[in-house]
């Protein structure tokens, strides 16, 4: 077979060592390698895991593109073990290779990789990369660019707005609608009307409005000006399904429900690419929102303070044979004088230990045949990168700890610039670390750094501990810090 050519080798040697084998285009800032679909995964989603941390950003490579290339050849070379360098036995020896060093070897194109789509010199082969990239991930039905650019306009809308709400949370109904009206579901919703087994009976709509508005539903009721159809359709689909319990005694047809999977099961993809692109770009109001939007979507539940959703939550774990999580926290964070890097270190309790009987049983149980969509429904209860000291041959639990600097004075906000209106400040994102633990293992530790304000003075820094998988189970902790005098 003939040799493919080293650009064509490169990319596929990276995106298949990231496990990016599905084609899916991300955003122009490219997101994070996220966590695995479950909390208490099996071996295999928690060896594919691996801590990740939101850091600043990396110091540009003084190398050109072709010393990197070379770089990243020479490094897959070694791990082909004399075979030729065709497609094929790449792809062989890419699927072979162990996570960790699946990981090395992304590593090696990474700094090609940001060369090649960010450099001005390289625009053309970058926007023919991204060209293909997006057709390939709309073959698939999988989001492309203009869904993150879509997202990003949403975000930067609510936090540039200069009221008092934009330094607060991100509102629910806001972000469903962001997500909603994003072209991945307008596309999803016409290629349904245009004929095919998962059309939404108007009718059904109708019901669903009328009963969802008489709860007092955010976002459900008739607006004026009305609602575009398509985004009246996807936004009423998705608020039934977090809403389940409370219209459990209507009736749909099964095409609407085949409807509402597919909006479901989209809007989680479109929220968990908003969850971690807001990570890479430090927006830390809209991360914690997309992570809590991700846990009630994951169970169909409507408010992660209500305590009706809480108590539905603990009833779902507890029919999967899992204990309701219940963490404690301690945290600290180092002093340190302007230029100097901030060290914020957490210490996370597992108060919902399970014994080693209870994780054998588990672990037993999890192979039966029990519904496999409430089992992974609840299985999914803290979403995360399993790594640390956590074993590998052990079912695993997964959270975010995620560092919130409160009204982000002197912090960098990453590479987006925001507007500053009258006396609005945003907070900033300083920090992202990935947990892990075994159901046994009693506690979970990680830390993160940032530079140091250039002011004097106290600072302060919200600790979240964070699932995107389960509701009622995040804490977060107040730390503080001193940033001293500068030392001339």
């Amino acid at each position: 077979r003939a040799r493919a050519p080293p650009t064509t080798r490169r990319r596929q040697a990276e995106r298949m060592a990231k496990g990016n084998k599905s084609g899916r285009a991300k955003p122009r800032l490219a997101a994070l390698e996220g966590p695995p679909e479950e909390l208490h995964g099996k071996a295999e989603d928690a060896k594919a895991a691996q801590t990740v941390e939101v850091a600043q950003a990396a110091e540009e490579d003084t190398r050109t593109s072709a010393e990197l290339e070379a770089c990243f050849m020479k490094a897959l070379e070694r791990h082909m073990g004399g075979l030729e360098m065709t497609d094929e036995n790449v792809r062989k020896v890419l699927l072979a290779m162990p996570p960790d060093q699946q990981r090395t070897l992304a590593a090696e194109g990474e700094a090609l990789k940001r060369q090649l789509l960010h450099k001005k010199e390289y625009e053309a082969e970058a926007a023919l990369f991204r060209k293909e990239m997006n057709r390939n991930a709309e073959a698939r039905g999988m989001p492309t660019e203009a869904d993150g650019e879509h997202l990003t306009k949403k975000v930067l809308a609510f936090l540039n707005s200069g009221t008092a709400e934009s330094v607060g949370s991100v509102p629910l109904p806001y972000l469903l609608a962001a997500l909603v009206s994003s072209p991945y579901l307008i596309k999803l919703a016409v290629g349904d009307a245009a004929g095919g087994d998962a059309q939404a009976s108007p009718s059904d709509l109708d019901a669903l409005e009328l009963r969802l508005s008489s709860l007092g539903v955010a976002g459900a009721a008739p607006v004026t000006p009305p609602r575009p159809p398509f985004v009246r359709r996807n936004l009423l689909l998705l608020l039934a399904h977090l809403h389940a319990r409370r219209t459990a005694e209507m009736t749909i047809s099964e095409q609407t429900k085949r409807a509402q999977h597919a909006v479901v099961f989209r809007t989680s993809k479109l929220a968990e690419m908003l969850f971690r692109y807001s990570l890479q770009n430090r927006w830390v109001k809209p991360a914690l929102a997309a992570s809590e939007a991700l846990a009630l979507l994951t169970n169909g539940l409507w408010d992660v303070t209500d305590a009706e959703c809480k108590q539905a939550q603990a009833e779902r774990m507890a029919a999967a044979g899992l204990k309701m999580p219940k963490l404690k926290m301690s945290a600290s964070a180092t002093d340190a004088r302007p230029g100097q890097k901030v060290t914020v270190k957490a210490e996370v309790y597992r108060q919902h230990l399970y014994t080693e009987e209870q994780a054998a049983e588990f672990a037993s149980s999890s192979d039966s045949t029990t519904s496999v969509a409430e089992a992974l429904a609840a299985k999914r209860a803290a979403n995360g990168l399993a790594g640390g000291t956590a074993s590998l041959d052990e079912p695993t639990e997964g959270w975010w700890l995620i560092g919130e600097a409160v009204r982000g004075d002197g912090l960098q906000l990453g590479d987006t610039p925001l507007e500053t209106q009258g006396q609005a400040q945003h907070n900033a994102l300083v920090g992202c670390v990935a947990l892990a633990a075994t159901l046994t293992q009693p506690s979970m530790s990680g830390e993160f750094s940032f530079d140091a304000p250039d002011t004097p003075g106290e600072y302060k820094v919200m600790v979240h501990v964070r699932s995107t998988g389960c509701v009622g189970a995040d804490i977060r902790k107040k730390v503080t810090f001193q940033v001293l005098p500068a030392i001339f």
